[in-house]
């Protein structure tokens, strides 16, 4: 079984680390997913749980950036 209170925290620990690599901001990141800024804010400081749409839309947005950081280097 899942414990959904520990598969939060390893997605937000996921998503930080995604922005480390990438050389983002969390907040970079909620602009490129569509999110408002305060919703990352909450979503990283743990004082709120995602819904499945704000993590689709994060998902989206860490593919998108991945994608264009190999676009740019590919040129």
């Amino acid at each position: 079984m899942y414990d959904p209170d520990k598969e939060c925290k390893e997605m937000i620990e996921t998503v930080k680390r995604l922005c480390e690599q990438k050389n983002i901001t969390p907040h970079v990141l909620a602009k490129q997913a569509g999110i408002s800024t305060s919703t990352i804010s909450y979503l990283v400081n743990g004082k709120t749980k995602p819904q499945v749409y704000t993590v689709l839309l994060l998902c989206n947005a860490v593919s998108y950036t991945h994608l264009r950081a190999h676009e740019t280097s590919a040129h």
